[in-house]
């Protein structure tokens, strides 16, 4: 396999969900403040239960491409496809966490702005990355992701 044998995804993938929480950040500093409407107790629980989500969906993300030797990054070559652990429930569970990581800035930050910039990231991510990374894994895997896509949901 060649380093150019890779999704052809149009941007690092982080970088989607960083930019809608620095735009919401200044958007939130500068032109004007939309706190989340619920209080800080409230805010909390939902915190810790999402920061123990995207710690478990990275975690166990991880653990699958250390132990398979893999780099998770979408510009380098796939050499295996893998559907057990947290994969059995998910495709996705790294973007997966980084729409659980958003909320959790989110919530430190107060900013509902951020929220409310989750569905257009998703869609960003559903269209400059998985949509190529599937296109990939279907030319490399063939018959094999095909069935793997019909057992496992795109998200949840």
């Amino acid at each position: 396999m060649s380093k150019k044998d890779h999704a052809k995804v149009k941007t690092i993938p982080p970088l989607i969900p960083l930019l809608f929480i620095g735009m919401a950040w200044l958007l939130n500093k500068y032109i004007y403040a939309l706190s989340i409407p619920l209080s800080l107790n409230i805010q909390i629980i939902i915190a810790y239960v999402m920061m123990t989500i995207t710690t478990i969906l990275f975690s166990y993300s991880l653990y699958f491409f250390i132990k398979t030797r893999q780099n998770p990054g979408p510009h380098t070559p796939t050499n295996a496809l893998y559907t057990g652990g947290i994969f059995r429930i998910t495709r996705n569970p790294i973007y997966l966490g980084f729409l659980t990581a958003q909320m959790v800035v989110a919530i430190k930050l107060n900013n509902l702005y951020i929220i409310l910039s989750i569905p257009v990231v998703l869609w960003l991510i559903n269209k400059w990355v998985i949509e190529a990374e599937e296109t990939y894994l279907e030319n490399l895997f063939g018959q094999d992701y095909l069935n793997y896509k019909q057992k496992v949901r795109r998200w949840l």
